[in-house]
């Protein structure tokens, strides 16, 4: 090996895992006690989200019957995501220096375990609920009832009353497509699960 690789790499993992924030700002977000606990918050709606999109999928595998609607879980999904994804937009901004050179491997095993069997079953559910059948659309129920699907393809189709057995099976293919959610939920909570220990070796660093 080239005597020079390994200070190579000891130059790039000391500044991989600087404990010294690069400014002033960056120290307050990486100190500040709020900031913490909104990192908290987020990881666990990122992580509710990925168990909420996938449970649900699951559960449609044998009898096309849901835990949430399409719309309903849209809804959830939206609600669990968004205030999460632009608080790590604007968080990211605070420490670029310290997002730019984080790795997962920077991560204790079990953490990584954990995210590693996290993205299997990301990855799993995903795969079966199409394999089963998945597509994009909306369901209605009208007065009767009557109930109406509208299937995004090529082309979007126009509401079609169906029997009530052919209603769940269209509405447990909207909701496997979602399952999707699953991964980016699994990604947001990655990402604040770093932010949290990037706090943390920042909190280390002062002690």
């Amino acid at each position: 090996m080239n005597p020079v690789e390994p200070e190579k790499l000891s130059r790039r993992r000391d500044l991989m895992n600087r404990v010294e924030p690069d400014n002033e700002f960056t120290q307050w977000r990486l100190r500040s006690r709020s900031c913490g606990v909104a990192d908290v918050i987020a990881a666990a709606a990122a992580i509710s989200l990925y168990a909420v999109a996938g449970i649900d999928s699951v559960v449609s595998w044998p009898s096309n019957q849901v835990l949430l609607s399409d719309p309903d879980l849209s809804r959830v999904a939206t609600v669990l995501f968004v205030p999460p994804f632009l608080w790590l937009i604007v968080s990211a901004g605070m420490v670029p220096d310290r997002t730019r050179y984080w790795r997962l491997s920077q991560l204790p095993a079990w953490p990584r375990a954990c995210f590693a069997a996290a993205a299997a079953v990301c990855a799993a559910v995903i795969v079966g609920g199409f394999v089963l059948g998945a597509a994009k659309g909306a369901v209605r129920v009208l007065p009767g009832p009557r109930y109406q699907v509208s299937v995004i393809g090529n082309s979007q189709t126009g509401w079609t009353t169906v029997p009530l057995s052919q209603f769940r099976l269209w509405q447990a293919s909207f909701v496997r497509e979602d399952g999707l959610f699953m991964f980016f939920g699994l990604l947001a909570a990655t990402a604040f699960i770093a932010l949290l220990h990037l706090r943390r070796e920042a909190t280390r660093a002062r002690l």
